[in-house]
């Protein structure tokens, strides 16, 4: 195909074509599951790790005992999970004996192709008016990891074909899969709407012309999202003609059971002056009708011009009835400082932060009001997020290792309660890891056995 440098105009056949060639290349590089296996694979290199590195160390310590008058201080023991190591996929025949397990082998004998895991945990004694003595425990089993076929950490990753053949694989077989049980699971993509982006949508016959909304959730974290809505109230209550102009603007927070003037939150999070504030809403004070969108709400908040006052105010909808205005005060900060735009940061010092991401959403909800801006659509493919595997079984992951911890702390607790040590290869119970994982793909309900009715179902086919 020649193409001349002149002629700019290619032909929508020619279009058609080129898109083709891309997409075909696209596909003969990567391979059909390619998605599937780099999500598996950033689960084993980077979560697993992070959450046991997140998990906090199990601190016991026993009663103290009243012996003789005077009280001893009973020791303390600390037990920190830190590095964690797989081995290739093994299988344990009846005499103890580990071999290699093959897929091929999986399948046929009904078994799960899945690999150890292990961790070093380092266990702290403390005595008063002792050293401290620690204790590693290198790479202790915790349990087993289905592994995904083809991926890094299988054993047929890197094979040549005739490799494959002898091993009972076909060359063609893309992989992505897990064997459990010998029968073959995919895990299914799960869609959701993407989080820590800012949408705004027109509401029909509720007391709000439009609201914006932003999810927001920490990356890589096990708390729930905590979602925040700036709207715009209609005019002339229900059903009556909205327009837009003059409207006052209020935001929903989490765990404030009323909404607050935006200008209110503002003024929380420590910006008190009305330019202050509005530089942050309005990005070009030559803009009159933008300025005049926000009137209402300044007019509506000039009574309340002081931080603590704002604070005491959000604090008041939020906290329980007859708490000291210091405690309303605080836990009006915790929320801002918590639970509002988490993603934008936790820590102490992001009010600035915070205030610029919610003048962008205010902003956004006066452009959709202007009618510069349209409106965004649930439905579109790119508002969406999927979960591949990897966040799928992040999300189980964790919540076994959770209640690994928990089983642990109970069984040395008993021990510690008698005076006694405890043996940390004893108190660990594999069985929640391996059956946990195994469960939920064998079944396809994505979650806790014992709160099946919760879980999600049909996330492994």
């Amino acid at each position: 195909m020649q193409y001349d440098e002149d002629d700019d105009e290619i032909t929508p056949d020619l279009w058609q074509e080129a898109c083709w060639i891309v997409i075909s290349s696209y596909f003969d590089e990567k391979g059909l599951v390619r998605q599937q296996l780099d999500s598996f694979d950033e689960f084993i290199q980077m979560s697993v790790q992070r959450i046991v590195e997140d998990a906090p160390p199990i601190d016991l310590q026993a009663e103290a005992q009243h012996a003789s008058g005077e009280v001893e201080e009973p020791p303390r023991y600390l037990l920190k999970f830190e590095q964690i190591y797989l081995s290739k996929p093994t299988h344990w025949e009846r005499d103890g004996a580990p071999s290699p397990m093959m897929p091929n082998e999986a399948r046929l004998r009904n078994l799960t192709y899945s690999a150890p895991l292990y961790v070093d945990i380092t266990k702290t004694v403390i005595k008063e008016g002792e050293e401290q003595l620690q204790t590693q425990h290198q790479k202790t089993f915790i349990g087993k990891i289905p592994i995904m076929l083809r991926s890094t950490y299988c054993l047929l990753n890197g094979l040549t074909d005739r490799d494959l053949c002898e091993l009972n694989e076909c060359p063609l077989d893309p992989g992505g899969y897990f064997i459990i049980n010998g029968s073959e699971k995919v895990l299914i993509a799960q869609e959701k709407m993407a989080t820590n982006t800012v949408y705004v949508f027109a509401k029909k016959d509720s007391k709000y012309a439009y609201t914006g909304e932003c999810r927001s959730c920490l990356e890589n974290s096990s708390r729930p999202t905590s979602t925040i809505w700036v709207s715009m109230l209609a005019r002339g209550g229900q059903g009556a003609k909205k327009s837009a102009i003059g409207q006052r603007i209020v935001a929903t927070l989490p765990y404030i059971k009323q909404e607050v003037p935006i200008i209110i939150v503002f003024r929380a999070l420590g910006f008190v002056s009305d330019r202050d504030i509005l530089e942050h809403i309005i990005y070009d004070f030559e803009d009159p009708e933008m300025m005049e969108m926000v009137k209402p709400s300044l007019d509506e908040a000039f009574v309340i011009q002081e931080q603590n006052v704002a604070l005491n105010f959000i604090g008041s909808r939020g906290a329980k009835p007859g708490v000291t205005k210091e405690k309303r005060i605080k836990y009006a900060k915790e929320v801002l400082q918590k639970e509002m735009l988490p993603h934008v940061g936790v820590s102490d010092f992001c009010e600035t932060k915070k205030a610029y991401f919610l003048g962008y959403m205010v902003h956004r909800l006066l452009l959709a009001a202007l009618g510069r801006r349209e409106l965004d659509d649930r439905d579109h493919y790119g508002n969406k997020r999927l979960d591949l595997a990897g966040p799928l079984l992040a999300f189980l992951f964790r919540g076994m290792f959770k209640n690994l911890l928990k089983e642990v702390r109970i069984y040395a607790q008993k021990f510690i309660d008698r005076g006694k040590d405890f043996n940390l290869e004893l108190a660990i119970k594999t069985r929640i890891i391996s059956d946990g994982l195994k469960y939920s793909l064998a079944t396809g309900n994505w979650g806790d056995q014992k709160k099946a009715h919760q879980a999600r179902a049909g996330v492994s086919q």
